[in-house]
């Protein structure tokens, strides 16, 4: 196979790889495909003679470039995420986990459900002197804890929030219709305890999630980018 034929068949792979990249900064996408380019090149000077078949084995043996391309754009992802802070980064990066099952959708779901309630101890925080009678913490039938919005309703009453019933029972969302009394604990105390509480929420689950990521996510994040194989 002529030289020029070999490597245009390299270009169009990088080209096809630069494309499922598009996602990355510009650097390092340029930085990867220039890695693979090198790769294959040297890979094609060891192959004597230089057939069509061997060049389709080397583009073959680097694996499809959008399966290739997500795995680097994976790969970046945790490694970002394993020392972020940003709880929009974190659940970006369990959101994509997830899609591969497994201790993906138990990251997902346990850094979902963290900074939910984060999310309503703050809200709930920052309402309550607009709304005074129908934010707080809410003693229901049953020995049920709720904390967040009340429909006002003395039947059928309604929480839109958190809700905790011993032994084990909790909801993030709305609510069931309750049927009786309904009695506010907290009173402006609600403010500075949803705060604090908004706050332990969020860096508990930020810290937990890094942790995962950085034990579960990928052996290699600390390691140099993936390279195709030798056949």
């Amino acid at each position: 196979m002529p030289a020029d034929r070999s490597t245009q068949a390299i270009e169009q792979y990088c080209v096809r790889l630069r494309k499922a990249l598009r996602g990355a900064p510009a650097a390092e996408r340029d930085e990867i495909v220039e890695e693979v380019r090198i790769h294959l090149l040297e890979r094609l000077e060891s192959e004597q003679p230089a057939t069509d078949e061997a060049v389709a084995r080397l583009i073959r043996d680097a694996g499809d470039p959008t399966e290739l391309g997500q795995e680097y754009e994976m790969r970046a992802l945790f490694r970002q995420a394993a020392h972020s802070r940003s709880p929009w980064l974190l659940l970006r990066t369990t959101r994509r986990w997830a899609t591969a099952g497994g201790l993906g959708l138990v990251a997902f779901f346990v850094t979902v459900v963290g900074y939910g309630c984060g999310a309503v101890f703050y809200a709930c925080a920052f309402l309550k002197p607009f709304f005074p009678s129908s934010i707080g913490l809410w003693l229901r039938p049953g020995h049920s804890l709720s904390f967040g919005f009340w429909n006002g309703r003395l039947s059928e009453a309604q929480v839109y929030g958190v809700s905790v019933r011993p032994p084990a029972s909790f909801v993030l969302g709305t609510l069931g219709p309750t049927e009786g009394p309904i009695r506010e604990l907290l009173g402006i105390w609600l403010i500075p305890i949803g705060v604090i509480c908004g706050g332990l929420l969020l860096l508990v689950t930020t810290l937990f999630a890094r942790r995962f990521i950085r034990r579960f996510g990928s052996p290699r994040l600390d390691r140099a980018p993936f390279v195709p194989s030798a056949a």
